[in-house]
């Protein structure tokens, strides 16, 4: 990872506006660009899951998040390189709930004997009975990983 980069993720870090969630998303993206090939971070979850699971809980708060991303767009441009494509991703899918059908499909299909409804109900559980986001996200984990495994 760039100099340039670290830094504003440490500026990141101390922003209050930023919440937990676009926090761990785009020190994730930052830090899988300096990353090589086959990294570790590709052996604890493919990144198409990684993406999904990003995208499933972005949704669940889509206008928060997308206002989020829109600052790291304007206060930290170099970092923003790293999630401009989520961020796209969010912005041009006007149909939220066919991108949440994708991301939940790649994820049904990664689990163990796990369907698109199973998915979609326990995000939209954690997300309601979470703290934060990012929080959710960790129950998700732990759940997905209970089915994969």
């Amino acid at each position: 990872m760039s100099e340039k980069k670290f830094d504003e993720l440490q500026k990141l870090y101390d922003n209050p506006k930023i919440g937990a969630l676009v926090q761990e998303i785009c020190e994730y993206y930052a830090t899988n660009d300096a990353d090589e090939q086959g990294s570790y971070q590709d052996e604890i979850e493919p990144h198409e899951i990684v993406e999904s699971v990003y995208l499933l809980f972005c949704l669940q708060c889509r206008e928060q998040i997308l206002d989020e991303f829109a600052l790291v767009q304007k206060k930290y441009p170099e970092l923003y390189t790293s999630v401009c494509g989520m961020h796209n991703t969010l912005l041009i899918n006007m149909d939220y709930r066919a991108l949440e059908e994708s991301c939940g499909s790649k994820i049904a299909e990664y689990a163990r004997d796990t369907s698109l409804s199973e998915v979609l109900s326990h995000a939209d559980s954690f997300a309601r009975s979470s703290e934060s986001l990012a929080d959710a996200v960790d129950k998700f984990y732990t759940w997905l990983h209970s089915r994969s495994r």
